[in-house]
């Protein structure tokens, strides 16, 4: 009897399968996490860009109090948001405490609201929380 010389070289219709199903499997279990990381990621980006607008805006009114300028000029709004460079901020504002008995008050930063889209994350003169916080007795200013 002769041997017949079988010279596979493919994979079979199985072998196929189970690798689909394994990286199928791997993909289910990647996709999700990739996609936490990307959400953890954006929620930090609006943080940067909030800090910057506060930057921005801190300096600016601290050159306010070197020409004793008591309040913003639609100018000093345009510095704000240039100085920032924050292009997807939807909506900032600015508050400080007027104290009679601190004349540096008018010109440090307590309260910055600001947004980017539908998200808002508000500073409240100590850290940035998600929570619009109680401005009462802060006065208020739009910048955008």
């Amino acid at each position: 009897m002769k041997k017949q010389k079988t010279d596979d070289k493919g994979f079979t219709l199985v072998e196929l399968i189970v690798v689909l199903v394994i990286l199928g499997i791997l993909a289910a279990i990647l996709v999700p996490a990739l996609l936490g990381y990307i959400d953890r990621a954006k929620g930090q980006q609006i943080v940067l860009n909030a800090k910057s607008c506060l930057t921005a805006a801190q300096a600016e009114y601290s050159s306010m109090y070197a020409v004793d300028e008591s309040s913003l000029t639609s100018t000093r709004k345009t510095t704000i948001l240039n100085t920032a460079d924050v292009p997807k901020c939807t909506k900032l504002v600015v508050g400080v405490k007027k104290d009679a008995s601190d004349p540096h008050s008018a010109y440090k930063i307590v309260y910055v609201e600001y947004a980017e889209g539908g998200d808002s994350i508000y500073y409240d003169g100590k850290s940035w929380i998600d929570t619009k916080p109680n401005t009462g007795d802060i006065s208020l200013s739009t910048i955008k």
